[in-house]
């Protein structure tokens, strides 16, 4: 039995290990390089990536002391603090909402729901560009409409409100992603303990504070990580709305790398700044994550 066992495992094993080689190929070769390139002060002009002369950590000094980078560091950091924590709130309470609702049509109206989640980034990104433009923008007429003046405000090219109207494109399409996880860990819940407390007469809000909310923290913790992690590689919206400005505003740790790697070709200077940034990821991702993580005698 044990034999047959062992010789079926073989047998899976061997199934899938060239997917996996191809997998591993493309994914620890390319990292490989960049951490290469992070080391040298290669650029395309200056011939074969392999002859370039290695300066060390000599980039990541530099990259580090960038004005430029701090300050896409400091605006990915914002747009992922505040879109974050509105995607969680809002998908919370439309979560609470659709558990408490005992309605027929309530899988017409999730589907309705995550609609905004199926639409490509750059599509989002394009239409929130026309919902703030200057001239035929959606917003402008609305509150040319309730103000009975006229608006011609160009909302994308003012600091706040470029930054804010990149956080309100990311919430309305990603809000539904944070409900989907919050909504079905609320349906998977056990029953029998609220129930239990709505027999001895706690109140929702009670039920929800004492009992939803801590059996709900592994689904809240998993939830924000996946989203932060994705909010904090955040280019198309951004980068079609704005292009990172004006000037530098909205200008995201993606939106940097490409525009010092693909637009300037500073591929060593770039590389240095993904290898960084990458590591600073992953530290934050295990801290983060090690809640969830069971305890040594469990």
């Amino acid at each position: 039995m044990v034999r047959r066992f062992g010789q079926k495992l073989k047998f899976n094993v061997l199934l899938i290990l060239p997917l996996e080689v191809v997998i591993n190929f493309l994914l620890i070769v390319p990292f490989v390089l960049a951490i290469y390139l992070s080391l040298t002060n290669w650029e395309p002009v200056l011939g074969p990536w392999y002859q370039a002369p290695i300066v060390g950590p000599q980039n990541y000094v530099d990259i580090l002391l960038l004005p430029r980078f701090q300050g896409a560091i400091v605006n990915t950091l914002i747009i992922v603090g505040a879109a974050v924590s509105l995607e969680f709130l809002l998908g919370l309470f439309l979560a609470l909402a659709f558990f408490s609702w005992d309605i027929r049509a309530k899988s017409v109206f999730t589907s309705i729901i995550l609609v905004p989640m199926m639409i490509i980034p750059a599509i989002s990104g394009f239409t929130f560009q026309t919902i703030f433009f200057t001239d035929g923008g959606a917003f402008n007429d609305v509150l040319s409409l309730v103000s009975g003046t006229t608006v011609r405000t160009d909302w994308l090219h003012i600091p706040a409100t470029a930054l804010i109207a990149v956080i309100l494109a990311d919430v309305w399409q990603w809000t539904p992603f944070m409900f989907l996880l919050l909504y079905a860990g609320m349906t998977a819940l056990p029953s029998d303990p609220i129930r239990a407390a709505r027999v001895l007469g706690a109140s929702e809000r009670q039920i929800f504070r004492r009992i939803m909310l801590p059996m709900l923290k592994p689904i809240i913790t998993i939830a924000l990580i996946i989203r932060a992690l994705e909010a904090f590689k955040i280019f198309d919206v951004p980068f079609i709305m704005t292009a990172g400005g004006p000037g530098t505003t909205t200008e995201t740790i993606s939106i940097f790398l490409y525009k010092f790697g693909i637009e300037f070709s500073r591929i060593a200077y770039a590389s240095a700044g993904a290898i960084f940034i990458f590591v600073i990821i992953v530290i934050v991702t295990l801290r983060a994550s090690r809640s969830l993580l069971p305890k040594a005698g469990e």
